[in-house]
């Protein structure tokens, strides 16, 4: 449900431009038109609880303590996804961890907003952290296993 692209599933919302998740798969028809059925939300929290998941798990993005002063990423690859791209706007400015990978390995970007740490997990079946400050940081793994 998470990677194809028709109802029922998560990218369904994302092929027909939907910025937030819908209460129900088809809340927007195929053809552009609203679905004629009660229930018709287009920002459910129930849904958005996944995409929350999605957010940390995937993106690799929490807060490392109450405020995001501390940022924890964590990106977790597995199955048929190779890459992400996760932002979140914190009190100290843009956090953002962009990943991918391919034959080359596994390769991470971090930005870390100004005043505010990281604390980095390197999937590299160690758990290796690395804690940096503000700033663009860059991670390789030059032999990476994708997880199943």
């Amino acid at each position: 449900m998470l990677l194809q692209a028709q109802v029922p599933s998560w990218l369904y919302q994302v092929a027909m431009n939907g910025s937030t998740k819908w209460e129900r798969w088809d809340s927007l028809l195929a053809n552009g038109t609203m679905d004629p059925g009660a229930m018709t939300s287009f920002n459910h929290y129930a849904f958005g609880s996944v995409a929350d998941w999605i957010h940390q798990k995937i993106g690799g993005l929490e807060p490392g303590e109450p405020g995001w002063k501390t940022v924890l990423v964590a990106p977790e690859p597995g199955g048929n996804i190779t890459s992400a791209n996760a932002t979140y706007l914190s009190p100290y400015g843009m956090v953002r961890s962009t990943w991918d990978v391919t034959d080359d390995g596994f390769k991470l970007e971090v930005h870390i907003p100004p005043n505010a740490r990281a604390e980095v997990v390197i999937p590299d079946g160690k758990n290796q952290t690395v804690r940096v400050g503000s700033g663009i940081h860059r991670f390789a793994l030059d032999e990476y296993v994708m997880p199943e």
